[in-house]
Formats: C-alpha cells, structure tokens, sequence
C-alpha cells in the first residue's frame, strides 16, 4: 500500500523541522495520540545540519480478528527519522521508518519539508510518502491496508498537532 500525504503551514519550514526533531515536542505528540512509553533512543544532529531521531514507544490498536494472530494491541514500535542537510532553496528531505516489535510489517516512507506554498512565503509544505508491506501469505494485503489506514490517522494527527503547537496552544 502506498499514499502520499501534504500539509501546508502558516510557518517557517525551519519551525516546523524544529518541532518534528525536537523530541520534547514529539514526545506530546505521541503522548496526544495515545501512546505510551514514549522514550527517545537518540538524537544526532550532524555538522552539515542533518539531523537523524529514534523514538521508541508503545502504541494501541483495536486489532481486527483476521489480524490477531499477526498483530498485537499494544504494539511497541521504533521510529526512525532521519532529515537531511538544509538546501540552498531552504528545503528538507529525509525518510523515515517504522518497526513495530515481533510483527511482519513494513512502514516507511520519504519526507519533504519545502519553504513557500500556497500559505505564502513565511509557510511551508510538508509531504510525506508512505509505503507500508506485510509478508504475510493470503492475509497480507488485508492487513497493509489495516496498518495504512491506522497510519493515515496518525499523519493527519501529526499535522493537526503540529498546526497546534507552532501556533502556541502546544498540540491537540
């Protein structure tokens, strides 16, 4: 399963990037959706200005019955994200990559942080590329788009929290 996801901001690209890599930030962004556990792993910001983030925490799903035998209801998951260098237009591109403990799925994607869009010139445009797999005979399919559809929900979350905390209300 693959889709892509834009969001537009009233803000700097640089405030946005902030906030995704500021694992303060991230951390009640996670903890808004429901997660729990939320610890980072690390966070490296290289002199060039790439900046890589491992989160770890626990996430609940309301696992559909043709999936238990697959999927756990609390899934503990590793996130990495990992932005490039500033480019000389101001903008970001990175990926990320999703491991959820003990299960057969596949979640990753690229990342693209670009100053500008239709917000004006002191905004910016987020786009996030999802790919998500499960190698599962028969029932892998069912089970991406069960994965894909839940992570949709946690990208428009993302944007909406995010939306919220660059504005000062400090997430939804």
């Amino acid at each position: 399963m693959h889709f892509t996801v834009t969001h537009t901001y009233d803000h700097p690209a640089d405030a946005l990037l902030e906030a995704m890599t500021d694992f303060d930030a991230v951390k009640a962004k996670y903890e808004a959706a429901g997660h729990r556990d939320v610890e980072l792993v690390s966070r490296d910001e290289a002199p060039d200005g790439s900046i890589t983030l491992v989160t770890r925490r626990v996430v609940a799903l309301d696992v559909p019955g043709f999936a238990k035998k697959v999927l756990s209801p609390a899934q503990t998951v590793t996130q990495t994200d990992s932005w490039g260098p500033r480019g000389t237009d101001g903008e970001r591109r990175g990926t990320f990559k999703v491991e959820a403990k003990g299960t057969p799925v596949t979640v990753g994607g690229d990342l693209h942080l670009a100053p500008g869009g239709p917000s004006g010139p002191g905004g910016c445009t987020n786009t996030t590329e999802v790919d998500i797999s499960c190698k599962v005979p028969l029932i892998g399919g069912r089970i991406a788009d069960f994965v894909g559809k839940d992570t949709r929900r946690a990208v428009d979350h993302e944007q909406t929290w995010l939306r919220a905390h660059l504005a000062g209300g400090g997430g939804a």
